[in-house]
């Protein structure tokens, strides 16, 4: 792979004797989808949490836009472009939703008229318009996930992890919350995303990664990837044999 926007070598996570990740190496394509499935307790979330900053690798490098990213605090790399989500959307609550997407900007007072197309298109694009002087906290779930998703953007993101982000979401939300993904990723975004559920991942992704028990046994385009014996037994076949 040509230059990737993201290169994990060897990353290992330990939380006393219990290994969460163990000598994950991958590389993820610029400008792509990325897909990160795996069963409950693979280790997911934790190599998002350490891959953005919030935990400290105990072993292994980081590398984003080809520089050495290793152990930097999440504010560092969200000023490089690295920005992640998470399960439960995390706004301002007490701010209305265009007031967040300011905050979030970073926005300096002498400069707010000048960007304030940025944040009004923004808002349009991603269906928020009607909701501009709405208070964050009082948005139903499904639009509390997008203006999260939204404040990400704003930040300057150039590459969005985005953590289960059609948890709990309808139909309606589901197909909405795609075409905001497809819409960051056609801006020149590159994202990855954890989902479970595996309909509305496959849809979106050119490139998936399969992790279990802390280490990566399926790495490639979706198609290969949901083939793989040790993905049908490690994830898919579970599923399968819960449904009735």
């Amino acid at each position: 792979m040509s230059d990737p926007v993201l290169r994990i070598e060897g990353v290992t996570k330990r939380f006393g004797g219990l290994v969460a990740v163990r000598d994950v190496t991958l590389e993820l394509p610029r400008g792509a989808i990325t897909g990160l499935i795996g069963p409950n307790g693979a280790g997911k979330t934790t190599l998002f949490n350490t891959v953005s900053g919030f935990f400290k690798p105990s072993g292994g490098k980081i590398f984003f836009d080809g520089h050495d990213v290793t152990g930097l605090a999440p504010h560092l790399l969200a000023r490089r472009g690295l920005v992640r989500t998470f399960q439960g959307a995390r706004v301002f609550p007490k701010l209305t939703v265009e007031e967040g997407l300011r905050t979030a900007a970073h926005l300096p007072s002498a400069g707010r008229s000048a960007r304030q197309p940025v944040i009004r298109d923004a808002m349009h694009e991603l269906g928020l318009d009607r909701y501009r002087n709405v208070v964050a906290g009082s948005l139903p779930s499904g639009l509390m996930r997008v203006l999260g998703i939204a404040m990400a953007i704003q930040t300057g993101a150039t590459m969005l992890l985005l953590d289960e982000p059609a948890a709990g979401l309808s139909a309606e939300e589901l197909l909405n919350l795609q075409r905001i993904i497809r819409n960051v990723h056609a801006a020149g975004v590159s994202v990855w995303v954890i989902e479970h559920n595996l309909n509305f991942l496959m849809k979106l992704v050119s490139h998936a990664i399969v992790l279990d028990a802390g280490s990566v046994i399926a790495d490639g385009a979706p198609a290969e990837v949901t083939r793989d014996p040790r993905v049908v037994e490690a994830y898919l076949g579970v599923q399968a044999d819960a449904e009735p």
